[in-house]
């Protein structure tokens, strides 16, 4: 892969490096004077998270979408019957457990950003065979329409539009272990930015989090979120 700061790296690719980090100097003017507003001076220990803007709305799902999720659904436990695991198209693998704090970062992280890349979620929420042979691993006493019927019982009356069935206004009502693994798997650039943040403090160090928001080449606004509580002595 090629390094976009290097010297011999695509005018394009040091260019969009360029503009980024011009985008996280003002992120992080923003934070500071957020952290001034609310009366606490700057201080180690407060990231920054830069996120897309998601601009989808809270509406009733309308019957169409259901049956084509529905649909989808009863084509993957079909096919999930008719095929071995070897034949499960590839897809990525289920990420190892966070350590609590790095958890507590993207909760914050995702719920101040709103679920943008939840949108391309659509009427399949990501859903591949792998994902539903596992729960019917788990779930052996399940036959097609049991199976069909566990997730359609978590699907929400209102969801985000454009968005996924299952992007409520609280984020997904889908319980994890029922989600695709893209979607437990997935890491916006401005969360691993985040994450890479996070290894270089001391345990103990980190406050919360600034998330603002890109829209295009512009931070349109941000949100501080803390994520650990200061210790007695701070």
């Amino acid at each position: 892969m090629t390094d976009p700061s290097a010297p011999d790296a695509p005018t394009g690719m040091r260019s969009a490096r360029r503009q980024l980090a011009v985008l996280y100097d003002d992120v992080r003017r923003r934070r500071d004077e957020a952290l001034v507003a609310v009366g606490t001076p700057h201080e180690a220990g407060w990231l920054v998270a830069l996120v897309p803007v998601h601009r989808a709305v809270l509406q009733p799902t309308a019957a169409e979408r259901h049956a084509a999720f529905a649909h989808r659904l009863r084509e993957l436990v079909a096919f999930v019957r008719a095929h071995g695991p070897d034949e499960d198209p590839r897809t990525l693998a289920e990420p190892p457990a966070m350590r609590d704090l790095a958890a507590r970062l993207v909760s914050a992280t995702c719920s101040a950003c709103g679920g943008a890349c939840c949108g391309n979620g659509g009427d399949h929420a990501f859903l591949r065979s792998g994902t539903v042979r596992a729960f019917m691993t788990r779930h052996p006493h399940l036959d097609d329409d049991g199976v069909v019927a566990a997730y359609l019982a978590f699907l929400p009356r209102e969801a985000m539009h454009p968005g996924c069935v299952y992007q409520g206004v609280a984020g997904c009502t889908l319980p994890r272990d029922m989600r695709s693994t893209i979607c437990n798997a997935y890491l916006c650039g401005g969360l691993q930015h985040a994450l890479h943040a996070l290894q270089a403090l001391a345990p103990g160090e980190t406050r919360g989090v600034y998330v603002a928001q890109r829209d295009g080449r512009a931070v349109t606004g941000g949100v501080l979120q803390r994520v650990a509580a200061p210790s007695a002595t701070s």
